[in-house]
């Protein structure tokens, strides 16, 4: 007999993420980062014809139709990856109402950005004329096309900034609905990186010798990976815990994302900084892999609006739970 509350994804969603994973491997290896910030043309439209923009769209405006789960495995498999924020934010535009007499979103590449106070940094990547910019509890996405900006780090987050002095005109706005899927995405997104992190961090372990041992047979290495691993399976089973909550329209469903959002960011951070550890002085150095999730992971926490907010939201949501 099956509980009424579900609590994990069903063997059929896991099999469909398995599958999506195994097609996009191949098109975004690390070693793409640096080279560019930046996903290609060619992989945009790899994206694109495997299906990824219109997950959660209605079958009758050309998507698949598909839920929250299906949605946040999917993004987890990205995070994995390192997408660039642009596919996260055009994959979360849907969720977005569109304002009466707005520009079409559908078919547009949207950048992420945030705002905070009076400053608005957008995450530049070529093609994209509108941005999704998230400013404590709102969104909405904007035409940036025409406004003026100027560049700022582009080495520092592993992302080209923008600052712009105006948002620009609003063509889509996302309700409390909205906002929860994104949050979602941001949760799953970070998931991924907990888990790479950990995958990098083990391999390394085991094949790296000092003393003429591997150095993952040491304590403190141990230690180490076995935390990782037990902060991102936490991660994904949250996420994936939260997202069947959204599915269900549960009464705890905000609480559960809000969590996810924590507990996923929490370990995308903690484990991305334990790789660097684990792999010692390359894994500081520009030319090796192990910043790229750190450098993403606080990119990302940025753009949701911090881990100190999701916070704060986790105790109100459980207030009014």
């Amino acid at each position: 007999m099956e509980c009424e509350t579900r609590y994990h994804p069903s063997a059929d969603q896991l099999e469909l993420a398995n599958t999506i994973d195994e097609s996009v491997l191949p098109l975004l290896p690390l070693s793409r980062l640096h080279d560019s910030h930046e996903e290609t043309d060619h992989t945009w439209t790899s994206l694109e014809e495997i299906g990824i923009f219109g997950i959660t769209a209605a079958e009758e405006k050309g998507g698949s139709g598909l839920g929250a789960v299906e949605e946040a495995l999917i993004v987890i498999t990205l995070g994995r990856r390192l997408i660039a924020p642009a596919v996260l934010a055009t994959m979360g535009a849907v969720h977005a109402t569109p304002i009466d007499g707005a520009a079409e979103l559908r078919g547009r590449r949207i950048a992420a950005g945030y705002r905070r106070a009076h400053r608005i940094v957008t995450v530049e990547n070529a093609g994209c004329e509108f941005a999704l910019i998230r400013d404590a509890d709102r969104a909405a996405v904007h035409a940036t096309g025409p406004l003026a900006s100027e560049p700022l780090n582009d080495r520092l987050w592993l992302a080209a900034l923008r600052e712009y002095a105006s948002a620009g005109e609003a063509v889509a706005r996302f309700d409390d609905a909205g906002l929860l899927r994104l949050r979602l995405m941001d949760a799953a997104a970070l998931a991924g990186i907990a888990q790479a992190a950990l995958d990098m961090g083990v391999a390394y372990a085991g094949m790296r010798e000092q003393f003429g041992r591997p150095i993952g047979s040491f304590q403190a290495i141990k230690h180490h990976c076995a935390n990782m691993a037990i902060a991102a399976s936490c991660a994904r089973d949250q996420t994936g815990f939260a997202a069947v909550a959204v599915d269900e329209g549960r009464d705890d469903a905000a609480v559960q994302v809000e969590s996810a959002l924590l507990v996923a960011g929490s370990a995308a951070l903690d484990n991305a900084g334990k790789n660097i550890q684990i792999h010692g002085g390359i894994g500081f150095s520009d030319e090796a892999d192990p910043h790229l999730f750190l450098k993403r992971a606080q990119l990302l926490i940025a753009i949701a609006g911090g881990l100190e907010a999701a916070n704060r939201r986790v105790a109100d949501a459980r207030s009014a739970w």
